[in-house]
């Protein structure tokens, strides 16, 4: 149990000191890409023409929210224990209803704790944000660097404002919740183990 803190603390230090190097830079090419803001793709710049002191309040901001869901994800939430060991979609319906017999298809039913749905979701989004970002990086630096990357800007130029960040968050945090949930149940089942 202490390793697997540890674990979690170093890779909840890991996801928030990427996160914020990456912001770092990807404000930093922004900068030298696009001084005067024109090229910037951020809706809430863009659309209230907004300055360098509005672009860095965004991300502050925006780290801030970062920083929250990840230390809820890999830090603050304990997850609880159920009897449930053998179907992961009873254990599910244990954690999230308080009864392994209750069946929400797509969970669409109104949870009665949603502690394991917050945590879900910040650790989905805290762990696929760091790689959606990374894209905006490499952008600016084709750019800065005046490399031709055609297919690359092909693709970007099919999200609206250039982002393909954000549907990439979406569709990695996506992914992660089968992770999440999976990993979930696994330690579920060590936890009864020793029980």
């Amino acid at each position: 149990m202490l390793f697997k803190n540890m674990k979690k603390k170093i890779v909840f230090g890991v996801l928030t000191i990427s996160y914020f190097l990456i912001t770092v830079f990807d404000l930093l090419l922004t900068f030298f890409a696009t001084p005067d803001l024109s090229l910037e793709g951020n809706p809430l710049v863009v659309n209230f023409k907004m300055d360098w002191f509005g672009l860095i309040a965004i991300n502050v901001i925006t780290f801030a929210l970062y920083f929250v869901m990840a230390y809820y994800a890999y830090i603050k939430y304990k997850s609880p224990v159920s009897g449930e060991t053998t179907d992961m979609r009873r254990y599910l319906a244990d954690i999230t209803y308080g009864d392994p017999d209750v069946k929400s298809i797509g969970m669409i039913k109104w949870p009665k704790y949603w502690a394991p749905q917050i945590a879900c979701l910040c650790f989905s989004v805290a762990t696929a944000l760091p790689f959606a970002r990374l894209i905006i990086v490499v952008e600016w630096y084709l750019i800065i660097n005046g490399i031709e990357a055609r297919t690359f800007f092909d693709i970007i130029s099919i999200f609206p404002y250039g982002r393909i960040d954000y549907f990439i968050a979406l569709f990695i945090a996506w992914a992660l919740t089968g992770v999440w949930i999976k990993v979930e149940f696994k330690n579920n089942k060590k936890v009864n183990a020793y029980i």
